[in-house]
């Protein structure tokens, strides 16, 4: 294989390498596991590659469509059981792979705990723990308008990419940067005022890097370490994950998360299972149940998850009763079916970085396999 560069890691070509190698390209720092691996028992059933589902614009057999559409691991779980695991030819268990998005919602888990613990004022203005942010298009928010993506500045999530996601990328060491280019956080010190928070859900992801940069604030430790004492390792993680890191070492806390299939899954079932004591149940009910239909309605993905919500970085359905979903970009996907205790873990390496009937089809797919496996 031709070996990709910073400057085209991300292009279709070579972006199913890429996924699974970003330590190769980029800066990381590593969220260790601890002790002890939350054990799943072997419960496979080999039929459910047979399920058919509805799609977006066609009926599809969920192996074929696993095999047609740049998957590379499909985890299932229903409890503990550990129904199904699909690999591609070339995917190994202990690959880690980047989740883009699905990232933002480990960030809010690690909120939640720092919530219980006093340490986060989910109503307090993000000025009180990133003075840095003062006067910028942060200034006014609330963390709570940080996690349901409510905050209102300058920013366009392009992914063809526009010239805001290309500068972004450029902060966060993504790209080739040219010297004395900003970094990640002077990046977000920067962005200008554009609206009013608190209005519509507005996809906006330095948003999420700024809750990160608050759980160091309040912690005194790198993200890394944080969520490793704090998520990680008590969740029973098998493997150390990675997280992307800026030249001076910030995290890329709205998408540069790397984990192994089965720790995914292992992520939603903590969600599942009502955080086991480790992330505050009140938090995950609210985060499941709370989130603003309206809001989402005048907001950015209307269109998708019709009468949804979005709530601390998770997406709400709102079709089944208590089923959240973590989504990232080049098809990663996290659903958390808390009534029927099912999770299903999607990574991908989709050439297109973005396909909204893409990500309905694989809505669809997991909503069916908690369906069938009820």
């Amino acid at each position: 294989m031709t070996r990709p560069t910073l400057d085209n890691w991300l292009t279709p070509e070579h972006v199913h390498w890429s996924l699974r190698h970003v330590r190769e390209m980029l800066p990381t720092a590593r969220i260790r596991r601890g002790q002890y691996s939350h054990e799943l028992n072997a419960a496979h059933d080999q039929s459910l590659l047979q399920l058919e589902f509805p799609g977006t614009h066609q009926s599809f057999v969920l192996g074929q469509w696993l095999e047609s559409t740049e998957v590379d691991s499909l985890t299932v779980l229903r409890g503990n059981d550990l129904v199904l695991e699909w690999r591609a030819a070339d995917v190994a268990d202990d690959d880690v792979h980047l989740l883009f998005s699905v990232t933002k919602s480990v960030t809010s888990l690690l909120v939640g705990v720092l919530v219980g613990r006093g340490l986060i004022e989910i109503e307090a203005p993000v000025t009180q723990y990133v003075p840095a942010v003062v006067g910028s298009g942060f200034d006014g928010a609330t963390v709570r308008n940080l996690l349901d993506m409510t905050t209102a500045f300058a920013f366009i999530e392009d992914y063809n990419p526009g010239d805001d996601l290309r500068a972004y990328r450029n902060a966060a060491g993504w790209y080739p940067t040219e010297p004395g280019a900003p970094n990640l956080h002077e990046f977000i010190a920067t962005r200008e005022a554009d609206g009013q928070h608190g209005q519509r859900f507005r996809y906006q992801s330095p948003a999420t890097d700024l809750l990160g940069w608050i759980c160091e604030s309040v912690t005194t430790q790198p993200f890394a370490t944080a969520l490793s004492e704090n998520v990680w390792a008590p969740m029973g993680a098998e493997a150390d994950a990675d997280i992307a890191v800026d030249r001076q070492g910030s995290p890329r806390n709205a998408g540069g998360m790397s984990v192994t299939p089965r720790d995914l899954a292992r992520l939603g079932l903590l969600v599942a299972d009502g955080g086991r004591g480790i992330i505050p149940i009140d938090y995950l009910d609210d985060l499941t149940h709370n989130g603003s239909t309206q809001q989402w309605a005048d907001g950015d993905f209307a269109p998708w998850l019709s009468g949804g919500a979005y709530r601390s970085c998770w997406y709400q359905p709102r079709l089944d009763p208590a089923v959240v979903m973590g989504v990232g970009i080049h098809g990663q996907m996290l659903y958390v079916d808390r009534a029927r205790r099912i999770v299903v873990a999607k990574q991908s390496s989709w050439s297109l970085a973005d396909d909204t009937d893409a990500h309905n089809d694989a809505y669809l797919a997991c909503q069916s396999i908690a369906r069938a496996l009820n």
